[in-house]
């Protein structure tokens, strides 16, 4: 790919401390003769230097109201002190080491100590590659060599028209959707070394559409008990796919990807190479609820079947959202969960109207035209000369007819290999007649030519060092490292306190070392490492090297041993083991041996009864708190196994649950509950007394789809196996 990197060098003088002779304040003999301003819906004033720099480069809505008052600080990094005032978007410095120069007052590098941790780690963070789209001019898509990124489009635009690096510095991260913790409205974001930018759609055609992030007052006076996104790893980069189940070409060879399980559509040029994505989970125009059918008509607009949302959706070859038409229903024009989607060569639209059984077609504006009956059909695309393919899902294969409905060929069969499939759900087909089919659970696209032969493929499972595939256990030592039951790739992943990957262990099997369905994680206060596995514990050390096991049964257990899968696993200060043994209903506690103590539990409603254990915990009064999540609720014991107390139901109010499955306590024994079904988390303290959540159903930064399993460090940080997201979020709480 031709491209030329736009580079950027400039001789911004860092930011250097102001000498410590200068103890008193600098404002102080001009706050009588410069002027100054009160802000009564704050309470503070603005004087001298920083009131010109705020009234000169934006004001209000550049930087907000001031939340401080002028004041000296120690910059962390160096230890020296300067002037500072912050504002609700900005912290402003005074460097009189560059007095004279239009330097002497900055912008503090916020967004970098915000994301200092995340710029080594966090997918949306780390260096990222050039990203060109040759359908617009090279002088608004920029890549930055000094910190890896892009910075494209609107964004750019804003960068360039407001100060560029000397206001924001260089972007540190790409575009990506986050939660704001100050509101929690989910907005497209970047990062940059002073600032955040914020794409607001509810502001489009207004000076306000892009906004910068409330970093200031997120820093210095957030709201209580809130709870701030950190970073994530695993996840899915850009060319990642997660259960991709359509595929759609255009005239150019460009490739657009339904990115299922995303909740988003991904763009690709014929050759693999990531161009563009869009969209989030929800029911906005422009988002989606996991949609399964996509088509490209001669103009290039993109057509998407938003399957569990029962409608069509339109857009132009960028993403920008059209039209929509359609909902939930069997007459003309609705649909009930819609997943095959073509265009012919008039611009008709062909929906396979799944589970109504039916073919509808459409103009190009959505108007109905007619419709017939035919069976559960879950893609179909037509080519050129207008024969029909289809996506047989079930028998893992692809058929052809002609436009008559002819039968002409078939290919496929179930398999990983090169030209086999494993439910493949998507296909289109390019003017040279190949066939792109989205092999569903194998987790690729694959290319083919007319006659079904294999020309390439792209898309990967998340099998690397740091990537997960279904994680369902995290636990955390001492140390602030953190081990992740990665339970589909079948080992433990061991980071550092920054996410940085340190080790692994573990494949498929039922030998010493090996696991075959691994959930529950838990250290002790050695750093030695337990995990439950499908029928039997096993420990290892912190490298991962193997010590013992115990259990082993499938039905009709005895002490000592479990029934399939036991889910949650805790060691109390002693270095007792307390195992949720959740097909048998009941807790059992070992010594650090694996030699049986004693139980207690049995299937029921009862207080000390369980339906469907989920996690366990151990506070520091060695009280066992356990995730009862067939009940919806959460019972706490003494370490003897006598109920003490108990709360929540069925629900989604607050100290609701639906499916709660996670659980862990802090050290002052509060306890944070992954209330899995509502795809949230939830804080009580240690008598069950609600405090406050967070979260929501989707992929962004802060949301997450049925997490499993959360930790808590010394420090107070979370850490949350975001499971369907194939991914783990860390949080600071304020």
């Amino acid at each position: 790919m031709e491209n030329r990197i736009k580079l950027i060098r400039a001789g911004l003088i860092g930011l250097v401390a102001l000498a410590m002779s200068l103890f008193f304040n600098p404002f102080a003999p001009a706050l009588a003769a410069e002027a100054n301003q009160y802000f009564p819906e704050t309470g503070h004033t603005v004087s001298g230097k920083f009131l010109d720099y705020w009234n000169n480069n934006g004001g209000l809505t550049t930087y907000g109201y001031p939340i401080t008052d002028a004041q000296m600080e120690t910059d962390p990094e160096t230890g020296k002190q300067f002037l500072t005032q912050w504002f609700e978007r900005h912290r402003l410095e005074l460097h009189p080491e560059n007095a004279g120069t239009k330097y002497e007052v900055l912008a503090g590098l916020l967004g970098k100590d915000l994301r200092r941790e995340a710029l080594t780690v966090d997918p949306d963070f780390v260096k990222a590659d050039v990203l060109y789209n040759n359908a617009y001019s090279k002088e608004v898509q920029w890549y930055f060599l000094e910190t890896g990124h892009n910075l494209r489009f609107h964004f750019l635009e804003y960068w360039q028209q407001n100060g560029g690096l000397e206001r924001f510095g260089y972007p540190i991260s790409e575009e990506h959707s986050e939660i704001d913790p100050e509101t929690g409205n989910v907005y497209v974001m970047q990062w940059f070394e002073r600032a955040r930018f914020e794409s607001h759609l509810e502001n489009a055609n207004t000076p306000y559409d892009i906004l910068l992030g409330l970093l200031g007052k997120q820093i210095k006076t957030p709201k209580a008990g809130s709870v701030e996104f950190m970073w994530e790893i695993g996840g899915n980069n850009f060319n990642d796919l997660k259960k991709p189940r359509r595929v759609a070409v255009d005239g150019q060879g460009n490739v657009f990807v339904a990115d299922t399980d995303n909740h988003r559509i991904q763009k690709f040029d014929r050759n693999g190479t990531f161009l563009a994505r869009w969209g989030n989970g929800g029911n906005g125009d422009g988002q989606f609820n996991s949609p399964q059918g996509i088509a490209v008509d001669s103009q290039g607009n993109v057509y998407v079947a938003d399957t569990n949302n029962h409608r069509i959706q339109k857009f132009d070859k960028n993403g920008q959202f059209l039209a929509r038409w359609g909902n939930g229903g069997n007459g003309d024009g609705q649909f009930w969960f819609p997943k095959g989607i073509a265009v012919d060569g008039q611009g008709n639209i062909f929906i396979g109207d799944t589970y109504n059984g039916r073919i509808q077609k459409f103009d190009g504006n959505g108007n109905f035209l007619l419709k017939w009956d035919c069976g559960e059909i879950t893609a179909i695309a037509v080519d050129g000369q207008g024969n029909l393919h289809v996506a047989d899902s079930g028998n893992h294969r692809i058929q052809k007819f002609d436009k008559n409905g002819k039968f002409l060929t078939k290919w496929g069969s179930y398999g990983g290999e090169n030209g086999q499939f494993n439910s493949p759900t998507g296909i289109a087909v390019d003017d040279q007649g190949n066939v792109y089919v989205a092999d569903s659970w194998n987790d690729r696209i694959q290319k083919l030519d007319g006659n079904g032969n294999f020309l390439l493929k792209w898309g990967r499972q998340a099998i690397a060092d740091g990537q997960f595939n279904y994680p369902e256990g995290i636990a955390v030592d001492g140390q602030g490292n953190f081990y992740v039951a990665d339970t589909w790739n079948k080992r433990i992943q061991k980071f550092d306190k920054n996410g940085r990957f340190l080790t692994k262990w573990g494949s498929f099997g039922k030998g010493d070392g090996l696991f075959v369905n691994l959930r529950g994680i838990a250290l002790d206060g050695q750093g030695n490492v337990y995990i439950a596995d499908e029928n039997n514990i096993q420990k290892f050390d912190e490298s991962g090297k193997f010590l013992l096991k115990w259990g082993g049964c499938y039905y009709g257990c005895g002490d000592g041993q479990f029934a399939l899968n036991p889910s949650g696993i805790a060691v109390d200060g002693q270095g007792n083991l307390y195992v949720a043994d959740t097909n048998n209903h009941r807790i059992q506690k070992f010594d650090k041996n694996g030699r049986f103590l004693t139980n207690w539990g049995s299937q029921g409603e009862g207080d000390g009864q369980f339906s469907d254990l989920g996690a366990i915990a151990v506070n520091g009064q060695s009280n066992v708190i356990v995730a009862d999540s067939g009940n919806n609720r959460i019972q706490k014991f003494d370490s003897s196994g006598r109920f003490l107390t108990k709360w929540g139901s069925w629900g989604s109010e607050d100290a609701q649950f639906n499916q709660p499955n996670g659980i862990a306590v802090d050290n002052q024994s509060n306890v944070f509950v992954v209330d899995s079904g509502n795809h949230r988390i939830q804080k009580f303290d240690k008598n069950g007394k609600f405090l406050t959540k967070w979260g929501s159903y989707g992929n962004v930064d802060g949301q997450f789809i049925d997490p499993t399993e959360i930790s808590v460090d010394g420090q107070g940080n979370v850490f949350v196996a975001d499971t369907n997201n194939n991914r783990i979020q860390k949080f600071r709480q304020r």
